[in-house]
């Protein structure tokens, strides 16, 4: 039963010295202290959650209230967002080919000029 609070117990103060306990040595702390431990105990205290705690209930019911939005959509909502990715998907497929046919044609360009340098360079031994 040492843990338990008693509020008919003081803390006996002594004078004040450089090696004791300063938060002891006021009578003032004690007295806040139980008045602390009463407002607590009747619900007083509400707003007393650290600042963290507040942070992460807020992100908490940020989180859900998405998550709820997000379950909350109608049939026709839920049509329409799979056409915008299917929509979105095809765009991305075609500038692939583009990009994919832009690569064959400059392939195609090089080796058409290499044909011609290569023509040109026999035709230059044939007459010689």
């Amino acid at each position: 039963m040492k843990d338990q609070y008693n509020p008919d117990n003081e803390v006996k103060t002594e004078p004040c010295s450089s090696q004791s306990n300063p938060i002891k040595t006021f009578r003032t702390h004690n007295e806040l202290h139980k008045e602390l431990l009463l407002a607590h105990k009747r619900g007083l205290v509400l707003n007393s959650r650290s600042e963290l705690q507040q942070v992460l209930e807020r992100r908490k019911r940020v989180q859900s209230g998405q998550e709820v939005e997000g379950q909350r959509r109608t049939p026709l909502e839920d049509v329409l967002l799979r056409r915008q990715q299917k929509q979105f998907e095809r765009e991305r497929q075609h500038e692939e080919k583009v990009q994919e046919d832009a690569q064959l044609m400059e392939f195609l360009r090089v080796r058409q000029n290499l044909r011609k340098i290569h023509s040109a360079i026999q035709n230059k031994d044939a007459n010689s």
